[in-house]
């Protein structure tokens, strides 16, 4: 997350955005979480954030990010920009999703951050082609120099994403490892109002394996979660329809229509607009 993520401080709200890249609501199949995110279709990237309830006030909340399995290493900036931001680099290692908390105050390699506790969701993956990474963040709202939504956890924020699709870290084992410049980075606005969910204590009953950054080596392995209900004959509203080796329904139930939402890994039923 070098110099060409972002230079300026986004001063961005969802109004202003106009026709960039806005978040939407989605559904994992996978875990069950339904996030507000956004799919980048020329990087088949993925990016989801989830909230408890405003009250009582939090300082967590959930992020999902669904990349190729052949990126070097993807991250997210919760604050849209590189500098004075809650960065979260991360990498296959094998089966393994290593993932840290990051941050810099200068555009060079971001070093780790103490105070964030980060712990992987069973559902999160490593498969042949992609890495699904889905991990709960604790006292993640607020960071020097910064904060989610600039403080107004029911307002807008702006998140900015890269990826480094020619190279990998210097250590994948090591979740502190140096690794060179990304590729490609872009950015969208996330409408935090409609990102806080009744479900959110439901969401991370299933987690395992915590670690803060800077105290181990890497993150804990995910756990691939499985199913063995057989499918229905159509599928109802945010359930899988498509997608790479998927083999339940491809038909959704009345009025609903199969939405490609992270190509070609996962599509699902959504209301017909």
């Amino acid at each position: 997350m070098l110099h060409s993520l972002l230079a300026a401080s986004f001063a961005i709200t969802i109004a202003t955005l106009g026709s960039a890249q806005v978040a939407t609501s989605y559904c994992d199949a996978t875990s069950g979480i339904c996030f507000q995110g956004y799919t980048d279709t020329t990087m088949d990237m993925t990016i989801g954030v989830i909230l408890p309830p405003l009250t009582p006030p939090s300082d967590e909340y959930i992020v999902q990010m669904v990349v190729p399995a052949s990126y070097g290493w993807s991250g997210v900036s919760m604050g849209g920009q590189m500098s004075n931001s809650l960065l979260f680099p991360f990498w296959p290692n094998g089966q393994e999703i290593v993932l840290g908390a990051r941050w810099t105050d200068d555009y060079v390699l971001p070093l780790a951050y103490e105070g964030p506790q980060i712990t992987l969701l069973p559902a999160s993956t490593v498969n042949s082609t992609h890495v699904n990474a889905i991990f709960r963040c604790q006292n993640c709202t607020v960071w020097e120099g910064g904060s989610l939504g600039s403080g107004d956890l029911n307002g807008t924020a702006v998140l900015a994403y890269v990826a480094s699709t020619t190279t990998g870290v210097d250590d994948p084992s090591d979740v502190n490892s140096s690794f060179s410049e990304h590729n490609y980075f872009n950015f969208f606005g996330l409408d935090l109002s409609a990102a806080h969910s009744s479900s959110y204590s439901q969401y991370i009953s299933g987690g395992v394996g915590t670690t803060t950054a800077p105290s181990g080596p890497s993150s804990t392995p995910a756990t691939p979660s499985s199913t063995s209900s057989a499918p229905a004959a159509t599928q109802s509203e945010y359930g899988q329809c498509g997608g790479n080796g998927w083999t339940g329904p491809t038909v959704c139930a009345t009025g609903l229509t199969c939405v490609v939402v992270s190509p070609p890994y996962y599509s699902q039923c959504q209301a017909a607009k």
